[in-house]
């Protein structure tokens, strides 16, 4: 036996052989290019799946096999056994051996004759054999389960392996089939690791596509377990092999969609993988919703949030001085609306883009949202996220001027320390009027007008007045791009193109009004400009914009031509971002372009997919879009959901001063996300120019350019999230 392990060890060594975060400024997103306006066909049925390729891999010296596997059989054709145990050798390498770890091995055995068969586990590194053991392979089968503590060097080379040549030089074997299936190799209780499977943390609904991630080779199938009976209730294979840049991984994917029971779950891959615990159930995400919104709600700046609702962040009236308008010593009420992000600051685009995302989110699925969320307005009659929307638009028309020009933002002159809101006294100022700003203005107004008219007939005429004014004086304005005065240090959310949003303001006064002078401008910007209206960012609105002149019945009737070439434009921005998830392991459309609020970019795309699917139906366009919600839910490198409070692993230290100031966690709140740029002294601590892109995040209360929150980052969110349960 000594000898022949020698032999055994010799071959294996020779088969071996062969910006800066409080300035706020945001990175162009690679994922919204300029693209030209095509006409690309309808497309309904779903990507394919690859077909499948088995992981494991035999060896022949002196014997001749041929591995014939499914992805819940290994299955090894014996055509000549050779003269020795190791001749024909079907083997797993890669598998994690940590010392001191206990590993449990269990799998079926069988084979159309009577035989040995050996199956080992050795360290490839150092050639060591932790686990060998020959057993008896019969036609009936047999169920083999053992216990394995590594006792050498802990090694992620590690190999698992079945021997099937002869035992003896003098053993002749006929043709036959030998069987291995069932094969589980698992971490027992003693494991260190964390769950290593990718999911969303939430869970899936019942009829949705279901995919997991496979961060490294976890063999070829796995299972879906019941978590109250320990059972398997659903195999299936593991696919795709691909090389991910952003996360410098090889991953895999599984797909359990056909399974649709609901109940709570775990997966485990056939070689040493696990995942957390979800859920499948139907209206899954509406605790979720609701907490996305009422995290808004926690924003309020300018009234007074009570402890009965509000808890932890309950604070008294902040913000309500008089703001100076820079430059002058004109005095200005401009209380309310909602702080955008970890300090106190308010600025026009961000809120313009957050409640726009709001009120679409209301109108793609209306029944979805409730007047229960727990708000001051809760019980009013009116879905909360009309009520929440509400508290923005009333704060937007007072950063509105006399002729129609529109303030930019709020803010103090230095961010303050980490405080409570009440407690932040220092002078407020309104920063110059922008026509980036207006053009945003007229777009959420227009589109309130829609909202609200059968819900408030006079607010909704006050939007629809103000909408108006600022349109018309958009019709003489030319481009202002604001910076901050010197000694600022609020965020600038400079935008030196304002065509996205003249185009969104004349489309949302047309959806709203049917006036002629709206859709002739309309025109004359798509016609210019149609490379530049692309986006559902606070910087890129333009595909806002053509959304809503989709969704009228009338530009269909009316103009076919122009109808279609607006088709064509949100089409090819859907079919952009759809084409940058192909060669991505976790699915999303970021290559490797993780920027300051990445989590927001996804949630933009997530978004982007959504529409153009309410527009034209697409299941790839719906998976897709569910796909970044499983992204930002925990199907990511790094396995945490994104979101506060949702998933077993999720942030716990926001860079967020209401949260600081409370000594309490912020509830359904998005965080910003990786950041490859490593923009704050923590990040810049922590990582270097090789990590990769989607693993530059850190749970820390100091890294404000990968776990900060904001407004604009949790209302595409909120649409997403709407979205995906329509779609479903």
């Amino acid at each position: 036996m000594k000898n022949r392990l020698l032999s055994m060890l010799a071959l294996m060594c020779v088969m071996t052989a062969c910006t800066q975060a409080d300035n706020k400024t945001t990175p162009e997103p690679s994922s919204n290019p300029v693209i030209s306006v095509v006409d690309l066909p309808e497309t309904q049925a779903p990507i394919a799946q690859p077909e499948f390729e088995t992981t494991w891999a035999l060896t022949s010296t002196d014997g001749y096999g041929v591995l014939d596997s499914t992805f819940s059989k290994i299955k090894i054709i014996m055509n000549s056994p050779g003269t020795e145990i190791f001749g024909v050798q079907t083997y797993h390498e890669g598998l994690p051996l940590i010392q001191g770890i206990t590993y449990h091995l269990s799998f079926d055995l069988s084979s159309t004759m009577e035989r040995p068969v050996e199956v080992f586990i050795m360290n490839v590194d150092n050639s060591a054999i932790e686990f060998n053991q020959m057993l008896t392979a019969t036609e009936n089968g047999s169920h083999y389960e053992f216990d394995i503590q590594i006792q050498g060097n802990t090694s992620w080379n590690g190999r698992l392996a079945f021997n099937t040549g002869a035992p003896t030089a003098e053993t002749t074997y006929d043709y036959h089939e030998v069987t291995i299936s069932n094969l589980i190799f698992q971490e027992a209780s003693n494991g260190p690791t964390e769950p290593n499977i990718k999911i969303n943390q939430t869970g899936y609904l019942p009829n949705s596509q279901k995919k997991v991630v496979f961060p490294f080779d976890q063999g070829d199938c796995f299972q879906v377990i019941d978590v109250n009976t320990n059972t398997v209730v659903y195999t299936a294979p593991i696919l795709r092999k691909l090389y991910n840049e952003s996360t410098k991984e090889t991953t895999f994917y599984g797909d359990f969609s056909d399974f649709t029971t609901p109940g709570r779950y775990r997966l485990q891959s056939q070689l040493n993988g696990t995942s957390f615990e979800f859920e499948i159930q139907d209206n899954l995400y509406h605790s979720l919703l609701d907490q996305t919104v009422k995290m808004l709600s926690l924003q309020r700046c300018g009234a007074e949030l009570t402890e009965d609702w509000a808890g932890a962040f309950a604070h008294a009236q902040c913000h309500t001085q008089t703001a100076t308008l820079y430059g002058t010593d004109q005095e200005l009420d401009v209380s309310g609306g909602w702080h955008d992000a970890g300090d106190y600051g308010r600025y026009v685009p961000t809120g313009a883009k957050a409640v726009i995302d709001l009120m679409l989110a209301y109108q793609i699925n209306p029944d979805l949202f409730t007047d229960t969320i727990g708000i001051p307005e809760s019980g009013n009659g009116i879905a909360d996220i009309l009520d929440e929307a509400r508290v923005e638009l009333e704060w937007l028309l007072k950063m509105q001027n006399g002729w129609g020009g529109v303030y930019d933002k709020v803010v103090t002159a230095q961010f303050p320390d980490f405080i409570k809101p009440d407690q932040d006294t220092a002078p407020l100022y309104v920063m110059q009027e922008m026509t980036t700003s207006a053009g945003d203005f007229v777009g959420a107004m227009a589109l309130a007008y829609s909202v609200f008219k059968d819900v408030d007939a006079d607010f909704a005429q006050r939007c629809l007045d103000a909408a108006k004014l600022s349109w018309d004086y958009l019709q003489s304005a030319t481009l202002s791009v604001y910076t901050n005065p010197e000694g600022f240090s609020a965020g600038q959310y400079s935008d030196d193109n304002d065509t996205d949003e003249r185009y969104l303001a004349s489309a949302a006064l047309y959806a709203a009004t049917g006036e002629q002078k709206y859709l002739d401008s309309v025109k004359s910007i798509f016609q210019a400009s149609a490379d530049q209206l692309t986006g559902v960012q606070w910087k890129t609105m333009g595909s806002y914009g053509t959304y809503l002149m989709l969704k009228l019945s009338d530009v269909q009737n009316t103009d076919a031509a122009f109808y279609q070439q607006l088709l064509s434009k949100l089409i090819s921005d859907a079919e952009h971002v759809l084409n940058a998830t192909s060669n991505d392991g976790y699915f999303v459309s970021l290559y490797s372009a993780y920027a300051w609020g990445s989590n927001a970019d996804i949630a933009n795309n997530g978004m982007l997919l959504a529409l153009a699917n309410d527009i034209r139906a697409n299941i790839n366009y719906a998976n897709s879009s569910a796909d970044h919600l499983h992204y930002l839910l925990g199907r990511n490198s790094l396995n945490i959901s994104f979101v506060t409070n949702t998933g077993t692993l999720s942030p716990q230290h926001l860079h967020h001063r209401p949260a600081s100031a409370a000594k309490a966690l912020l509830p359904g709140a998005l965080v910003g996300g990786p950041d490859s740029a490593l923009e704050d002294p923590i990040t810049q601590s922590m990582f270097n120019g090789e990590t990769a892109p989607a693993k530059c995040y850190v749970d820390d209360a100091e890294s404000y350019s990968t776990n900060e929150v904001a407004i604009y980052w949790n209302s595409p969110l909120v649409a997403l999230i709407s979205a995906v349960e329509k779609a479903n």
